[in-house]
């Protein structure tokens, strides 16, 4: 996509939102005139204020200090309590995620939690703690399983041939989550902020009501019901109404951004230089009497071979032979039945489907993985390997033949004493192939090669040795 079309594209997006935004401000409009007509027919300003009636009470509350400090008050219990619940749903359902027998544990508790009525949660927290704590654990026991169900089920629903993929690469566990796991949840937690966030501010106003805390929102509303002053109740209510409206907004703003700066910072904590062991590290690649069995069926049997370091073996057989299965129990990602498998501890890989990060440039996505290569490097390959493509664009706005070149750039790129390939030439025209050839013999080094493919010309061209399953 040129510079010509992404504009087009951003300018369609911003068209849309404007027309969004435009239906939302008729939508209130309609309501407002709505109120306005039912509380001209009552006629009965003690028990339904009009819009105008409500906006004058609440221009004067807003006018004086208490009116502040007293939504400082409740925002700052309300924020802390959120934040503080947010948090440890995340920790405990990412931990939950990984580890089932803590997910029975905490899966009852949970469920009793979101399907207790605020006011009960309210009344038995004031007996227990007394008026001042009460708001906070109120609006906390609301949040918490809202965030922890939503955590649980995002962390569960990550690609797990991503993550295998650039572990194989040696992304860390931080970097890992920064670049898959985190921005996977994201959209989950997004979904869950839109009615959490909300309930929050109900949760704790409620609490502030019962438990009547001074100087709060809550005992505001109840002295303004106490007192019969209808239009300062509406005032009330409409503060709190912003409040939460106005944290959503804001919450939902910096979730949507997290995202964006995890895979950022991911790719800019990429280490500078790649570990001594992958420098000095064996590119041996040693197989003896290798046995796989995959759901009850035997794959391989009694298989051996060695691929020193600056040689390479083509994988060669009909689909289903266990080229496929070979290469992943070479990274580690398939279990062996029997024999030896003695292989560098670093390995870089194309896999036989694509595993990219997909809301990462074409750039980003080796840099990823490429540590210790010269930016100037990475962007020579990708104009080596895909002529005319922007190096900006993202990976999902890729077609089948430039997703496969950008993960062979990848695997050549990445600090590797072997590299492995599933299929690299699949869905590539002849010329496409030819440079993807060319580059894969540039790049090699002095790394070990195992590569599977269908076509007898690309181990020949390689100098591959041709290995039949």
């Amino acid at each position: 996509m040129g510079a010509s079309g992404r504009g087009a594209s951003t300018a369609a997006r911003g068209g849309s939102a404007s027309r969004a935004r435009l239906r939302f401000a008729l939508s209130v409009l309609i309501w407002l005139a709505l109120w306005q007509v039912v509380a001209a027919l009552a006629n009965q300003p003690l028990l339904l204020p009009g819009p105008w009636q409500t906006l004058v009470a609440f221009v004067g509350l807003a006018g004086s200090g208490t009116f502040w400090a007293t939504v400082g008050a409740s925002f700052a219990t309300i924020a802390i309590a959120f934040i503080g619940a947010f948090l440890v749903a995340l920790v405990l359902g990412a931990l939950a995620a990984s580890h089932p027998v803590l997910a029975d544990l905490i899966h009852p508790l949970a469920l009793v939690v979101k399907a207790t009525p605020v006011a009960c949660i309210v009344v038995v927290l004031l007996l227990w703690l007394g008026a001042e704590g009460v708001p906070v654990a109120a609006v906390a026991l609301v949040v918490f399983p809202a965030y922890y169900f939503s955590t649980l089920e995002g962390v569960r629903q990550v690609d797990p041939g991503l993550a295998d993929a650039l572990r194989v690469m040696g992304v860390g566990p931080g970097r890992l989550w920064l670049a898959h796991t985190w921005p996977s949840v994201v959209p989950y937690l997004v979904a869950t902020s839109k009615n959490a966030v909300g309930m929050a501010w109900k949760a704790g106003v409620a609490a502030e009501l019962i438990s009547m805390a001074l100087n709060t929102l809550g005992e505001k509303v109840y002295q303004a019901k106490l007192l019969l002053e209808t239009p300062e109740l509406f005032a009330w209510t409409l503060t709190i109404i912003l409040c939460a409206f106005a944290c959503e907004k804001a919450f939902l703003w910096l979730l949507a951004r997290s995202g964006s700066a995890s895979l950022s910072l991911a790719v800019r904590s990429a280490p500078r230089e790649p570990a001594r062991s992958v420098v000095d590290e064996d590119s041996r690649i040693t197989v003896l009497d290798l046995t796989i069995e995959r759901g009850g069926k035997r794959i391989l049997s009694n298989l051996s071979f060695r691929v020193e370091g600056g040689e390479a073996i083509c994988l060669r057989g009909p689909s289903g032979e266990g080229k496929t299965s070979l290469l992943l129990a070479l990274m580690g990602l398939v279990p062996v039945e029997s024999g030896i498998i003695k292989r560098p501890a670093r390995l870089s890989a194309v896999f036989q489907e694509a595993r990219l990060v997909e809301t990462l440039s074409m750039e980003d996505n080796v840099r990823l993985v490429a540590c210790g290569v010269p930016r100037e490097d990475v962007r020579a390959a990708l104009d080596a390997l895909l002529p005319g493509v922007e190096r900006e664009r993202l990976a999902r706005d890729l077609s089948g033949g430039q997703r496969r070149r950008l993960e062979l750039a990848r695997a050549l790129l990445c600090p590797s004493a072997a590299v492995l390939l599933d299929e690299p030439f699949a869905g590539l025209d002849e010329q496409a192939r030819k440079r993807a050839i060319a580059f894969i013999a540039e790049r090699l080094g002095g790394r070990s090669l195992v590569i599977s493919t269908h076509n007898e010309d690309d181990g020949d061209e390689l100098g591959a040795v041709c290995l039949r399953l």
